[in-house]
């Protein structure tokens, strides 16, 4: 069931930071989490994303792997993690996004390939896979739109009318360039009734690197778009016809290049919401956002990560809050859990579940086991590996 998101239409547009506390989360939890690991493929060259979705209709949750280095795009059948091939013959596949758009029970699946990190080099195709009556063969492939550096897709449901629609989020804007970036970048977004090309803001500036759909909670209902970029943390609603663009946070305060935020998940402890971010792009510190009053009390709870790159968040443990989960590329090239015993969110334990043989590009939390418990997998760049780590009763 998901759960609704604090009301951001209340908060002001100009959001400033309450401060920046560090709580360190180097010391091993004092009662971890037991996790066992099970490798389901290893060989995917430049894994980079893991998505979770039913593709065959038997009520279990698959595994499908996006990988930069491969021209095969494949899942995984739960339980027993059989292959089968979607599609090949595509290069730098970056990003996919699962919804059911005709309602059979299957979703479709978004695609965002052709990647690179300059406009001259990047098609930034986006393209829909559709299955043929047997999810287990051959998918069909067809071509929605073409746009440089395509890198985030998302459904989001912005009117709250049960109709979801396509967010693309692209890297950088055309003229932005190494080490600085600075251009300008539009979001963009599509209704499956037409795929027509629709702007959602022109307002994004230098990398965006993560975004998140999270539900509104307000009267309107319906969903709202995080971004995370080198402006910071935006919050991009659809209100009467037009998005309205609203700052949450700066995230990291270093001078450009090295502001803002890389990636960004949303989660509860004791009802109340937070932020948790990866700081600044591609960044080495964990950051938890808490709301209080009109403004954001940032919080480092660590700062010795290197090239993270992904951040999910969920309840591991059935305690009523939720961990985070933070994969890093490169350094130790391992997964962690950051666990707080209290509402507050003032001091955080940090656990290792694979440690230095998951270079997470990307994780999602699942229970793939049908047991009760959250689950996480994780996809690996430089170690080239599917793994999910299986979650079990203390």
């Amino acid at each position: 069931m998901r759960r609704a998101l604090w009301h951001l239409a209340a908060l002001p547009v100009a959001l400033a930071l309450a401060g920046t506390s560090v709580a360190t989360a180097q010391a091993e939890s004092a009662s971890p989490l037991r996790f066992v690991a099970h490798t389901i493929d290893t060989g995917l060259t430049g894994g980079y994303q893991v998505v979770v979705a039913d593709l065959n209709r038997d009520g279990r949750p698959d595994i499908i792997a996006v990988t930069l280095g491969l021209e095969e795009l494949a899942w995984y059948e739960n339980p027993g993690w059989e292959k089968h091939i979607l599609v090949s013959g595509l290069e730098r596949m970056i990003n996919l996004a699962a919804h059911d758009i005709d309602g059979d029970g299957i979703p479709e699946l978004a695609l965002a390939h052709g990647f690179a990190t300059s406009h001259e080099r990047s098609p930034g195709i986006v393209s829909l896979l559709t299955h043929q009556g047997d999810p287990t063969a051959r998918w069909s492939i067809e071509e929605i739109d073409r746009v440089p550096t395509a890198h985030r897709l998302r459904w989001a449901d912005p009117e709250g009318s049960g109709t979801r629609v396509l967010i693309n989020a692209p890297l950088l804007g055309p003229a932005a360039a190494s080490p600085d970036y600075r251009d300008r970048l539009s979001l963009f977004w599509y209704r499956p009734s037409d795929w027509q090309r629709r702007v959602l803001t022109t307002e994004e500036e230098g990398v965006v690197h993560g975004i998140f759909v999270a539900p509104r909670g307000d009267d309107a209902g319906g969903d709202e778009v995080l971004s995370a970029s080198f402006l910071g943390i935006h919050s991009h609603r659809l209100d009467a016809g037009r998005w309205v663009r609203t700052r949450l946070t700066a995230g990291d305060p270093a001078p450009w290049p090295a502001s803002g935020s890389s990636d960004v998940a949303v989660g509860e402890l004791g009802g109340q919401r937070f932020l948790a971010a990866i700081e600044p792009w591609h960044g080495n510190q964990v950051v938890i956002y808490r709301g209080k009053g009109p403004s954001w009390q940032r919080t480092v709870i660590d700062t010795t990560i290197e090239d993270g790159h992904t951040i999910v968040v969920g309840d591991l443990d059935g305690d009523g809050r939720d961990e985070v989960v933070v994969g890093e590329r490169r350094g130790k090239r391992s997964v962690y859990v950051y666990a707080t015993d209290g509402a507050a969110a003032e001091s955080w334990s940090r656990q290792t579940i694979d440690d230095g043989g998951m270079a997470a590009a990307g994780c999602a939390i699942e229970d793939l086991n049908a047991d009760g418990r959250r689950d996480v997998v994780c996809i690996g760049t430089s170690t080239a590996n599917l793994k999910w780590y299986e979650s079990r009763a203390q």
